[in-house]
Formats: structure tokens, C-alpha cells, sequence
């Protein structure tokens, strides 16, 4: 069922011990984080740990899209997962919490690893901290494992394990040898290390643990393309931008180890003469004969660019391939001292059925887009631009749109749009404009930073003591509704995940966004990211015919058609749309359209 509204609960803690009260929230809210507008009831039930139904509400009353309840458990409730169900416009949302008997942590550990470590780094360090919830440090031993994790069959248990024992008194150091430790395959799947600290403290012996996760790679560097493209021109520049990274994401300044760039095309099974597979065929006289052999095309080759990166860790490379040289598919990869990356593959460019140059693009310039602020949105084309107009869609639903016009003879714009929260966290933006028949048009999508509309800010004493009355100054938006928790930090320790999630609302947002219906086609069509439905009579590049794969046999039959012989299959354009052309209709004309008739429905109807 699509979603109509978001809804959230919240409760007080995450986990709760007989005899406790359970305090809860229940938001419901559109598209907009405004409180919904209900066309039914909503209902909250309760149920236990065996799902016994402990309460249920009909009709609740919102204010401002929140509800607040409670619940008192008993002495002796049923221990396990309980969950709290809200349902509203035929959208359900559940919210679990635990009912269980426990003592609350007095203090925490935590685990500081690096995210990322190159193998050829050889060792790495894990630095345990521990201090008590009042800020003092705590005194003890911690015990730290690491193990590998594979995620390919194969029993986990027998994997290396490594568990080093040091004192703490607040922190504590230990590291680890990549190669000793670990023992790695040099062919398999590098797997990311568990760490796991348990932390005793000295005079009770009350036990606390954290752990992390170290990524292991057996490359020093990440390269990444920017912008790639994914087809090519015969004998026209194709332009490929890299960037080269460090494992923490910082770029790599070294001006003077090349970057090389390999432009390659498929793998064939075979190179070179090959005779066809045939099928022998019995003579009279008893003897056998063969049918002809044929020669296999020699394949286009590979190439390689040599360039040096800037200061930002950037490089940039423009490469032509050529008519002769040319194969129907390349993949590019790049490497840079040890570090090998696959970057994308270019695909030769394919006649549509209308033959429309569509070079226009759209070029968020603003580097960080933020809510409130202007965002430069730069339009190119290769040639002059008229004038356009922009559509902006976000959550399905058209936020913006303008006309533009564009000063003669000048094929760029930029223009600026200032965004309000509907955008938020992603809008697309849609640019069309005709010439002649033919419709121009790009599509972008604009990434801003998660921010709400309404803002809100709280004022409270870094200290008190106990007994103090402690006052708290809350500054937000006029006519808001405010909702207050605090909790003692024991009870974040011991478990979280009860209190609202500002990622997982902006995650619902996008759910509201708007898709075009397929098209029936095998290319891009308007629309066909930014949501935006067209409807128009103007040419425009979209390729609808199908590829067909024939099977390595009724290639080894056909004499007379080249064969390529690809690791998948080989492949032939055709004009049949949705099922394999019989061998018998392969000399087919194409039907070209001759009719366009203005009028295409006038139908009426009483029922």
C-alpha cells in the first residue's frame, strides 16, 4: 500500500523492569512533518512477550498529530519483547521495547579502531576506554578479541581469533599484527575484523563491553570516477575524471606517481581462427563430412593513458576511440601504485529511432545545498540555447518551476532557486526546451543537508546537585508542540533505540517521491529519473529496440553472419520488442509509421 502518512513512537526507555511505568508518544505526521490530516480512526494495542493483547485504544485523539499514554506493568509481567502497534489510514507502525529484570550499568566502554586499515599497513592499533557515568575513570582489566568475519560458506568458528588481556585505568592500548594475527587468504574475500572489548572493573568485578568493526583492504587507495560516462562516439573525445582517496576519504596529494587509466574492450572465449562446432553428418559410403570453418574478427585493443594528479588528489583524462579500433563495449579501470579500480564502461553509442542530439546537462554548482540557501544551478548545451524552463519535484509533487529565457547565442545558463523544506533531503530537477520538433532535455538530482524546518534549542546547568532544582529554557518556533525526555545515562547503556531517529524520518521522507511508468523502451526517456510525466508530439532520443541473444549453436549454424564470441553471448539488434525473432523472419523490413493523426480518442460513454 503506498504511504499516506509517516508515523513514529517514542518511549521513555528502551527497556523496563516489573513494577515500571511504560511512557510512550505516538506521532503522526504527512509528507511535510506537519500533523496529519486522518481519514479514519487510530488505534494503539499493546501486546506482551507471548503477544497477548494488553491494551488497546480506538479513536485516539491527536493534538497537533501527538498522542501521549501510559502504561503500568505489574509485578510479574510477561519478560521478553513487548510492542506497541499504531495504525492510521491503513499504515501501521510497530515500536518494540523489552520488559525483563536487570541492574543498571555504572559505567561505560567504549572502543576506538580505525574504519579502515590497508593490509600492507601491517598493524594496527585499538585504544579501550572506561569511565564510570560521573566522568571518573575506571580501574580494571580489559579483555579484547578480535576475529575475522567471513561472509562466504565455511564455518566461521575455526577462523583466526586473537584475545590479548592489558590493564586500564581509563584506557588501555593494544595492537594487532595483520599477517600473524589474521592469517589471511591471499585469493579469497578480505573480511572486516570484529573487535571486542570487556572491560572487569578491579574491586567488584562487574563487567561492561563495546566492540567495533575494522575493514581490512588489500588496496591502499580508493579510486573513484566523477561524473563517468557510459557510452562513446567513434573518432569524438570522451572525458573521464578520478579522484584518488586514502582509505579515511582524504584526498591523496602525490604529483608524482602516474594515475593509468586501461581502456579495454570484452574478454573474447576465443581469439584468433577458429573452425565453427558442427554436428557430423553421415555419408552414404559410410564416411563423414564437415561444413566450413570461419575466422573469428581480431579483437580491438586495449589502451592506456598516463596522468598525474593535482592537488585536490584529482586527474583528468580525455581518450578517443576510433571507427577502425572501435568495439561495441570497453570497460575502464585505473590504478595508481598497488591500488587497481574498475571505473565504469562505455558503451558505443546507438542511432535512437529519433535521431535527436540531446547534449544538454544540468551542473549543480553549490558544493553543500542547505535549506534556506541559494543553490547555482548551472544549464549547458553544445550549441545556443533558446530558453527553458526547469521543473523541480520532490516527494511527488512539483515543488517549483520557472521559464527562463536565455540571452542570444549563448549556450549556458545559471540561474538560482532557493530552497524550503518540501526539497528536503532530495529534489530532482527536470530542464526541457524545443527546437524545430525535437525536444532538449536533462534531469539532475539535488542532495541537501538533513535539516527541519522548525528549530528548536534547550538551555539547562552543566552541573547540579543532588536535591537542586534544575531549570530548563526551551526556544522554538511559534505555535510548536514540545515534547521533553531525559533519562539517566545508566539507562542508555544498558540500551538504546526507543527515542526518535532523525535519519529514519528523512528516509520516509523519500518514500513520497514520484516515478514515471516504464516506457516500453531500452533507453532514458523525460521523466525517467526526476518523475515528471511528459506528454509531447516533439522527437526525442530514447532507444526502443530490444537486443536479442542467440545461443552459441544457432551462431555455429549461421555460416554467413561474423561472429563475435563474447563471455555471455553474442548480440544482435533487432526490431522484434518483446519475444526472440524465429530464424525464418530474420530478412524482415522494418515498419516505419507513414500516419499521425492530430485526434487520437474522442469516446463517450454513459455508464
Amino acid at each position: 500500500m503506498p504511504l499516506i502518512n509517516c508515523q513514529y513512537v517514542q518511549t521513555d526507555k528502551a527497556t523496563y523492569k516489573p513494577g515500571d511505568k511504560v511512557q510512550y508518544r505516538v506521532l503522526v505526521l504527512d509528507k511535510n512533518t506537519r500533523p496529519a490530516k486522518i481519514d479514519g480512526p487510530v488505534k494503539i494495542l499493546i501486546n506482551d512477550g507471548a503477544r497477548n493483547l494488553i491494551k488497546q485504544i480506538n479513536d485516539v485523539e491527536l493534538t497537533k498529530g501527538v498522542y501521549s499514554g501510559e502504561l503500568q506493568l505489574s509485578e510479574f509481567p510477561v519478560l521478553g519483547s513487548w510492542d506497541i502497534e499504531v495504525s492510521a489510514d491503513g499504515n501501521t507502525e510497530t515500536k518494540s521495547f523489552e520488559v525483563d529484570k536487570y541492574v543498571l550499568p555504572k559505567f561505560e566502554v567504549m572502543v576506538e579502531a580505525p574504519k579502515d586499515v590497508a593490509i600492507s599497513d601491517n598493524k594496527f592499533s585499538v585504544t579501550v576506554r572506561s569511565k564510570y557515568t560521573y566522568g571518573k575513570p575506571v580501574k580494571g582489566k580489559a579483555v579484547v578479541t578480535a576475529k575475522t568475519a567471513y561472509y562466504y560458506y565455511g564455518d566461521n568458528n575455526d577462523k583466526p581469533m586473537v584475545e590479548k588481556t592489558i590493564d586500564i585505568d581509563g584506557k588501555g592500548r593494544v595492537e594487532f599484527d595483520i599477517a600473524k594475527d589474521f592469517k589471511l587468504d591471499s585469493d579469497r574475500y578480505t573480511p572486516p575484523v570484529t573487535i571486542l572489548a570487556v572491560v572487569e572493573e578491579e574491586l567488584t568485578g562487574l563487567k561492561q563491553n563495546s566492540s567495533a568493526q575494522v575493514n581490512l583492504h588489500r588496496e591502499k587507495y580508493q579510486i573513484q570516477g566523477i561524473d563517468t560516462p557510459y557510452s562513446y562516439h567513434p573518432g569524438k573525445p570522451v572525458t573521464i575524471k578520478l579522484v584518488v582517496k586514502n582509505l579515511d576519504g582524504s584526498p591523496v596529494q602525490d604529483t608524482k606517481n602516474p594515475v593509468t587509466l586501461t581502456v579495454s574492450p570484452p574478454d573474447y572465449w576465443y581469439r584468433g581462427p577458429r573452425p565453427i562446432p558442427i554436428m557430423p553428418v553421415p555419408l552414404l559410403a559410410g564416411g563423414e563430412v564437415s561444413m566450413p570453418t570461419t575466422t573469428v574478427p581480431p579483437p580491438p585493443k586495449s589502451q592506456n593513458y598516463t596522468g598525474t594528479l593535482d592537488k585536490d588528489g584529482m586527474v583528468e583524462f580525455e581518450i578517443v576511440l576510433t571507427e577502425e579500433e572501435s568495439s561495441s563495449y570497453y570497460s575502464v579501470k585505473a590504478s595508481f601504485l598497488d591500488s587497481t579500480s574498475y571505473i565504469t564502461s562505455l558503451s558505443k553509442y546507438e542511432k535512437t529511432e529519433t535521431p535527436v542530439d540531446n547534449s544538454l546537462k544540468v551542473i549543480v554548482q553549490t558544493k553543500n545545498p542547505a535549506l534556506g540557501k541559494d543553490v547555482s544551478i548551472r544549464v549547458q548545451n553544445g550549441k545556443p540555447i533558446p530558453y527553458f524552463v526547469y521543473t523541480i519535484m520532490a516527494r511527488g509533487d512539483i515543488v517549483d518551476s520557472g521559464y527562463m529565457e536565455v540571452p542570444e547565442n549563448r549556450d549556458y545558463h545559471v540561474f538560482k532557486i532557493t530552497p524550503n523544506f518540501n526539497m528536503i533531503p532530495q529534489a530532482r530537477i527536470f530542464i526541457h526546451y524545443v527546437v524545430g520538433s525535437d525536444l532538449q532535455y536533462a534531469e539532475e538530482t539535488i542532495n541537501f543537508e538533513k535539516e527541519f524546518e522548525n528549530s528548536i534549542s534547550i538551555e539547562a546547568p552543566v552541573d547540579a546537585k543532588p536535591g537542586d532544582e534544575v531549570e530548563l529554557k526551551v526556544k522554538t518556533d511559534p505555535d510548536s508542540y514540545v515534547g521533553l525526555l531525559g533519562v539517566d545515562q545508566s539507562v542508555l547503556l544498558l540500551k538504546s533505540g526507543n527515542d526518535l531517529q532523525r535519519d529514519n524520518i528523512f528516509s520516509d521522507l523519500s518514500q513520497f517521491d514520484s516515478n514515471t511508468p516504464w516506457s516500453y523502451g531500452y533507453g532514458q526517456y523525460p521523466g525517467s529519473s526526476s518523475g515528471v510525466v511528459t506528454m509531447t508530439n516533439a522527437n526525442h532520443p530514447f532507444y526502443q529496440r530490444m537486443p536479442i541473444y542467440y545461443d552459441m549453436l544457432e551462431m555455429a549454424l549461421d555460416v554467413d553472419r561474423p561472429m563475435y564470441l563474447y563471455q555471455q553471448a553474442a548480440v544482435q539488434e533487432t526490431q522484434v520488442p518483446l519475444a526472440r525473432q524465429p530464424s525464418s523472419s530474420r530478412g524482415k523490413k522494418t515498419v516505419v509509421r507513414k500516419e499521425f493523426p492530430e485526434s487520437w480518442i474522442f469516446f463517450d460513454s454513459s455508464k
